[in-house]
Order: C-alpha cells, then sequence, then structure tokens
C-alpha cells in the first residue's frame, strides 16, 4: 500500500489510477495509509508555496523573468498538490470506494469538471434562493416600467384626443390687426417661446433635406431688386392640403418647410401678404395637432410657400416635423391669417425688430420689400444668443448686398469663444438710439419672446416712441395643464361664475374669476380646438347662442364672424350666463 501510495503521490501517479479503479475498497489500514500520505501532500505542497513564494520575490526584485516564470510555475505545482491531499482526505471521511478516489484526483489533476459533484440543497432548480429573488426584482422592475411607459402613452393620447378631437383641416378665420403668432409649438402644459438658433443655409433643391452651409434657397427665384408685379391681395379662409416639396436646415434645431401645390408645379391655391402666417394640422399618435406659423417666403414666389419651424425639447410639433417629416407628406392647411402685414403703402419706413425665430415674419416682409426695389428705409435689427444661433444669416447678407437701404444691426448676447465682430448684450436704449436714427417717428415691428418683447417695449416707450407706432407678433402665454379626471394643474379659486352651457356635448359648469371658456372646456374634457390660445390664430372659434363675454383680444374675428356671434375660446371671459356650440 505504501508503494501505492508512492506512485499515486509521486511520480508513478499515472499507474496509480488502474489499481485504484480495481480496488473493491480500502482496509483500515490502507485508509489510514492513505490520510497520512494525504497529509504529506499538503504539507510538502505548502513547503513548495512557501519557497516559490520566496523565489518569486527575488526575481521580480532583480529583474529576473525567467526565474519569475520558473517560481510561478511551482506555485502552481503546490497549489495542486495541496489540492489533491485536501480532496484525498474529504473522499475518505465520505467514505468513499478507491475508485472515487482515484476518479476524483485524476479529475482534479486534468482540471475536468466533476459530473457527479454534490448539489447544494438549497439550490431550486441550480439557483440560490437569492439569485432567484434578485431575478424576480429584476423582471418586477422591468415589468412596471413597461406598464408605465404605455400608461404614459395612452394618457399622452388621451389628453391630445381632448385637445384636438376633431377630424378635417385645421379653421382659417380672417386677419387680425395686432399680428398672428409666429411659431406657436409648445406643449399644453405650457413652456418658453421659441427661440432661434443657427446660421441660415438654404439650396432650391426641392426633394432633399438641406443641411447647413449650402448655396442661397431662391437660385430659381426672382434676384433681390428686380422689378416684379405686385402681390396680390391676400386669399380669405383658404382651406386644403400642401406637400412638403423640400426640408432645408436653417441651423441644428431650425428648419424651413418648403410648401407646394397638391396638384402638381402650379401657382399657390392662395395668395399672402408678408407678414402673414399659415394653420397647419398634423396627426401625431392618432391625435390631431393644429399649430401656427408664419410665412418666411416672399409672396411674389407664386410656386412654394416657406414656413420655419425650431424644434422645442416639449414641443409634440415640432419634433415630428424635426424627427419623422419627410419630403412628399401632405399637410392640411388654412389661411393665409394674421394683419403683422407691412406692404410698403403703410409708411415709408420700417424698423423690423426680431428675436429668435421672430425673425421668420422678418424675413418675409424684407423679402418682399427687396423684390419690388421699395424707395423706404429697412432697419433691420436682430438679436440671439450667439453666431449658431442667427437664423436666416446669410440671406440677411444677401438682402443687405443687393439692397443699399435695408439696414442691418444684429446683437449676440453670449458670443463668446466666437469669432464674432458685431455687438454683444441685449437690446439696449442706447443701441437701438445709435442704430436707428429718428426711431421716434417711425413704424416698428417687433417679434421675439416673451421676455425679450416686453424689454423692447418699455425701451421704445423711454425713446418717446407711441404705442400705436408698434405692431408686434405674440408667440403667445403659456397654456395650462389640461384638465380632466384626476388633472392636477386645475385652479384652486372656486367656481363661483357665471354658468357656462356647452350645447354640443350637454355638459355646464360655473366659471372661475377670470377663467376662459377655452379653460373650462379642458377641465370638463369638452375638446374644444386650438393652437396659439393669444386669440391670433382663430382656431378656438366658436358659436355663442346667448349672453355676452369679455375678450381681450378679438383681432382673429372679421365682422362677419362677429355679425353670426362667433367668439375666441382663448379670450372670451362670461360676463353673464353663456351658451356656447360644443
Amino acid at each position: 500500500m505504501p508503494k501505492m501510495m508512492e506512485g499515486m503521490m509521486g511520480g508513478g501517479r499515472k499507474e496509480l489510477y488502474p489499481s485504484l479503479m480495481g480496488l473493491p475498497a480500502l482496509t483500515p489500514e490502507q485508509r489510514a495509509d492513505v490520510q497520512r500520505m494525504a497529509a504529506e501532500r499538503i504539507y510538502e505542497g505548502s513547503v513548495l508555496l512557501q519557497e516559490a513564494q520566496e523565489r518569486l520575490a527575488r526575481a521580480v526584485e532583480t529583474g529576473d523573468h525567467e526565474a519569475a516564470s520558473q517560481a510561478l510555475q511551482e506555485s502552481r505545482d503546490g497549489v495542486g498538490q495541496v489540492d489533491s491531499g485536501v480532496a484525498a482526505h474529504r473522499l475518505l471521511q465520505e467514505g468513499a470506494p478507491p475508485r472515487n478516489i482515484a476518479s476524483e484526483w485524476f479529475k482534479r489533476e486534468m482540471n475536468l469538471a466533476d459530473a457527479n459533484r454534490r448539489k447544494d440543497p438549497r439550490t431550486v432548480l441550480g439557483v440560490l434562493p437569492l439569485h432567484l429573488f434578485v431575478m424576480a426584482l429584476l423582471v418586477a422592475f422591468a415589468v412596471a416600467m413597461v406598464a408605465m411607459y404605455f400608461f404614459k402613452m395612452r394618457r399622452t393620447a388621451s389628453l391630445f384626443g381632448r385637445i384636438e378631437p376633431k377630424e378635417g383641416p385645421p379653421p382659417t378665420p380672417a386677419s387680425r390687426a395686432g399680428g398672428a403668432p409666429a411659431d406657436v409649438d409648445r406643449p399644453s402644459t405650457g413652456g418658453a417661446p421659441p427661440v432661434a438658433s443657427g446660421p441660415t443655409t438654404f439650396a432650391n433643391e426641392p426633394a432633399a433635406v438641406l443641411p447647413p452651409g449650402t448655396t442661397s434657397r431662391d437660385a430659381a427665384s426672382p434676384a433681390p431688386g428686380a422689378a416684379t408685379t405686385p402681390v396680390a391681395p391676400a386669399t380669405a379662409k383658404w382651406q386644403g392640403q400642401l406637400r412638403v416639396g423640400a426640408i432645408m436646415s436653417e441651423t441644428p434645431s431650425v428648419k424651413t418647410l418648403r410648401l407646394l401645390p397638391v396638384s402638381g408645379n402650379g401657382p399657390l391655391p392662395f395668395t399672402f401678404l408678408p407678414g402673414q402666417f399659415l394653420n397647419l394640422t398634423f396627426w401625431i399618435g392618432g391625435a390631431k395637432m393644429n399649430r401656427s406659423y408664419s410665412i418666411s417666403s416672399s409672396p411674389t414666389q407664386r410656386g412654394f410657400v416657406d414656413v420655419t419651424v425650431k424644434r422645442e425639447p416639449r414641443g409634440a410639433v415640432s419634433r415630428h416635423v424635426d424627427d419623422l417629416l419627410k419630403v412628399g407628406d401632405r399637410i392640411d392647411a388654412g389661411g393665409p391669417v394674421g394683419r403683422f402685414t407691412f406692404t410698403g403703402a403703410e409708411a415709408d419706413s420700417i424698423v423690423l425688430i426680431a428675436g429668435g425665430v421672430g425673425i421668420t415674419p422678418m424675413m418675409s416682409i424684407t423679402r418682399y420689400l427687396t423684390e419690388q426695389s421699395w424707395a423706404g428705409e429697412i432697419y433691420f435689427v436682430y438679436a440671439c444668443r450667439a453666431p449658431v444661433d442667427f437664423v436666416f444669416a446669410k440671406d440677411v447678407a444677401e438682402l443687405q448686398q443687393v439692397n443699399p437701404r435695408l439696414h442691418v444691426a444684429v446683437t449676440m448676447e453670449r458670443p463668446e469663444g466666437t469669432d464674432w465682430q458685431g455687438h454683444r448684450g441685449r437690446i439696449t436704449k442706447e443701441f437701438l438710439a445709435e442704430t436707428i436714427p429718428g426711431i421716434g417717428s417711425r413704424r416698428i415691428h417687433l417679434c421675439g419672446p416673451p421676455v425679450m418683447m416686453d424689454a423692447v417695449r418699455a425701451i421704445l416707450n423711454e425713446l418717446k416712441v407711441p404705442p400705436e407706432q408698434v405692431k408686434t407678433e405674440d408667440f403667445g402665454t403659456a397654456a395650462p395643464t389640461p384638465g380632466g379626471p384626476g388633472a392636477t394643474g386645475r385652479s384652486a379659486a372656486p367656481a363661483t361664475g357665471p354658468v357656462v352651457t356647452f350645447s354640443n356635448t350637454g355638459k355646464a359648469s360655473k366659471s372661475r374669476d377670470g377663467q376662459t371658456v377655452l379653460e373650462l372646456s379642458e377641465e370638463l374634457d369638452i375638446g374644444i380646438e386650438f393652437a396659439c390660445r393669444v386669440g391670433t390664430c382663430g382656431i378656438c372659434k366658436v358659436k355663442m347662442t346667448s349672453g355676452e363675454v369679455d375678450m381681450a383680444v378679438d383681432d382673429a374675428l372679421d365682422a362677419e364672424d362677429k355679425a353670426s356671434g362667433i367668439i375666441l375660446a382663448c379670450q372670451a371671459k362670461p360676463r353673464t350666463p353663456i351658451t356656447v356650440e360644443a
């Protein structure tokens, strides 16, 4: 037996396996010899490990890589001896037969997996309960996230459906006296108005999305300053479809849609005045959404109309336009709308002050006046954050080159890190006084974000500009959170005002102090369509059959509307109990 164990523990290890596999059992004396030899194996392996570690430390210190490699090999041999000795002890304690001892030893020496390894009694399907618990938590979390996502999407679709439940093209009200919303694209819960971004770039390529840095958009258009036929009177209340002929990138976040007649290359089915806008309808996630966008092209271009859109992080429509709209798509449209217009007949000079995307209607006016070789002076003042945010930069420069009466002044609020050499900071009283001689006697058009417009109004007041000479284009106010069951955006004020009856749906409720018909309709899930919420687009027109209301703005209503009892739901505040058809 000692010779057998010597062969098993030492050089004759390969001859041991057959002999052990043939033994039916071990006598007590043989078992004691195996235990002794296993202990010696553990001891010798431990000594070999210690010596190998010392040699490895010396080899590393002296930089002897060959000696270090040998020391590592000896360490592995020592670990193998210790491991085989421990395995023999364990099997002997379990009363394993010789063939099992030989088999276990062989597998360890050859690094083979043990097919007969005992399973942990704590496992379930081979997995520890703790692991099963963790996996269950992860699965539950994933299911919860999926459920929350679908709930959120259903809630969003429900809100959109409550806001815009009707089908068909958008309403097309008459023009207003104070101007239409430039680029209204905000979620119904409110948000900051659009701010422009990026240098302009255009190409006259009607079948592609054009990146920034390309050529002028109007290569096929009449040259600025060339004689053209004066624009025809604006079409009243046109509605239909337009086809996307090109999508032109102005900046990374601003795009211009070139809209063409659906029928082909003929003229547009409507005419418009410089400074007007269109109402566009988009179907997003099964919900109908109306938006109003100012026209940036000249009305002399009868084959197309351009509208410019800035992508808003929370803007459902602007994100749809930026991400999904493609050349060839058809869009329901209505208009033209708005009286934020200037054709040259209203005054002998014009001051155009714009901020951000508010430059859009100013471009339509400037292009038209330049093409008409208008004899008056044009003072074009523009403010943005940085050169990259200068919308239509190239187009403005081209117009300035061909129109000696176009005076451009641009200021950048944050031009640091750029090569901007012009004026820095916001529009100030000194900046306007230096840029525009005799500003107090000139007609002024103002369009931009509300904060910018409020500041400029105050400056114009200090400069003694009569208020009636200042025409403004508002982006609109923040929209309140739509009402409905469980909504948290309702006013906490008690409903003690006049009763509003919605005859089409059979719903009625008292109004709150200062509450508009549109706001009350949202609480009751009536579904009156709207876009701008400031009385400019006219989409929220409804017929009032009885009662009286106050409206701060009614410019989107023409004489026929007023005679028919049409009101603007976003502006109408009940003075007496009223009934509306909604």
